[in-house]
């Protein structure tokens, strides 16, 4: 069966289609950085907004008279507590710039990968498109990124595999269980 399929992939290929998917990849993965780029600048910006805001009430807090007092100490435990918060969001937003290098730097091997191939006088040849794809998926190590690549090889166009990212992201705008994880 797979021989089949084969024998068929290569009935249909076509090193025009196959050079408008991988441009289409990369479009998609530029898009995409541009999307969690925005998200996180919003995150970023709302946290750093509310941690003013809790250090002026932790300030007032600490110069107020009845500072003392046991209750005093709980509210600014609690702004202290709800600043620990803003500040991990921050920083976990903050991973966005880590995804766009990585993505990016998979955009620049693609499109040189690409462009060797195009070099090469008549290359006309479904294997070396081929291995050029799966030397691109191989490299990729986001579940977002593998799911780009999916969705446009299975025949989307760029706008579409980025309208499925926009919807999923939608779905779980945070997917993240608070750890950090740097790139």
């Amino acid at each position: 069966m797979t021989d089949i399929k084969h024998s068929e992939e290569l009935e249909n290929w076509c090193y025009r289609a196959e050079t408008t998917r991988l441009l289409g990849l990369s479009i998609a993965q530029i898009h995409m950085s541009l999307t969690e780029g925005d998200n996180s600048i919003n995150t970023l910006t709302n946290s750093f907004q509310e941690l003013a805001t809790i250090c002026s009430k932790v300030e007032g807090l600490t110069h107020s008279a009845e500072s003392q007092s046991e209750d005093a100490l709980a509210l600014v435990s609690k702004e202290a507590e709800s600043m620990s918060s803003h500040v991990d969001a921050a920083i976990v937003a903050f991973q966005f710039y880590d995804r766009l290098c990585q993505r990016l730097e998979h955009v620049a091997a693609s499109l040189e990968g690409l462009s060797d191939l195009l070099q090469e006088t008549e290359n006309e040849n479904p294997a070396d498109w081929r291995r050029l794809r799966e030397h691109i998926r191989a490299h990729y190590t986001m579940k977002e990124e593998h799911l780009m690549y999916e969705t446009i090889m299975q025949g989307a166009t760029a706008k579409e595999a980025l309208e499925i990212f926009r919807a999923r992201l939608a779905e779980k705008p945070e997917e993240d269980d608070g750890d950090i994880e740097l790139f």
